[in-house]
């Protein structure tokens, strides 16, 4: 068995929606410092994969809060976990690997950006486009679902991105979200790389307002989804 299938078993295993590879070399577009070569040295190929949410904690917010914190965290630590056993995989077959979780560990409120963006490569790796809420949309979850890479020395096969953006463009999310952090789309926004959303007023909402829990309101908003429970 290859080591892509080897990866490809592995996700499954852990339960991940998907697993996508780029090579090191495309990620020339982000910030220095943000390279996957700026994390690990002689970086060749990146590995980012999804792990879907569960849909009752979204659909009813505001209301469910608490039960979307608990949703968040317990996908965060999914993977945490998956990201490590990826990159233990790797090592096993003589490539030196790293993981990055889903939540920064250096980044800062001041500079609001953390050391690696998972959207941007998931976007490379293939595994979906950005919507207009300034998240990846993914087939069958829409936003519903949360990132985390492995920055490898091993070379890998890999898929190319895919050619349309998935976002419908209704703007739910834009009407739908408290802070009015995603008013200036229009003109900035592009499936392939994003947009600078107004984080400053995102994160006042965050820990102004709710106290430091996630909000959700932009993830909850999309219609690009399935619903997985019945009515």
């Amino acid at each position: 068995m290859d080591i892509n299938s080897e990866l490809s078993y592995l996700a499954m295993s852990l339960g991940l929606h998907s697993l996508g590879c780029a090579p090191a070399s495309v990620y020339t577009g982000a910030p220095e410092g943000h390279r996957p070569e700026d994390i690990l040295s002689g970086a060749k190929s990146v590995i980012t994969f999804t792990y879907r949410l569960n849909s009752g904690p979204l659909d009813y917010l505001p209301g469910t809060r608490n039960q979307y914190m608990l949703e968040f965290t317990a996908a965060n630590q999914a993977l945490v976990q998956s990201a490590h056993k990826i990159a233990r995989l790797l090592e096993d077959r003589g490539h030196l690997s790293t993981g990055i979780g889903p939540e920064a560990d250096i980044g800062d409120l001041a500079r609001l950006k953390a050391d690696f963006s998972h959207k941007h490569s998931a976007v490379l790796c293939g595994l979906g486009t950005f919507g207009i809420n300034n998240l990846l949309q993914v087939k069958k979850y829409g936003p519903r679902v949360r990132l985390a890479s492995v920055i490898t020395r091993a070379e890998l096969k890999y898929q190319s991105p895919l050619p349309e953006s998935a976002c419908a463009g209704c703007l739910e999310c834009v009407q739908r979200c408290p802070s009015g952090a995603l008013s200036r789309w229009e003109g900035n926004y592009s499936p392939r790389t994003g947009w600078v959303i107004d984080k400053e007023r995102c994160a006042h909402y965050i820990f102004a307002s709710l106290g430091g829990k996630r909000c959700g309101i932009c993830v909850a908003a999309c219609p690009l989804h399935e619903s997985e429970g019945g009515s």
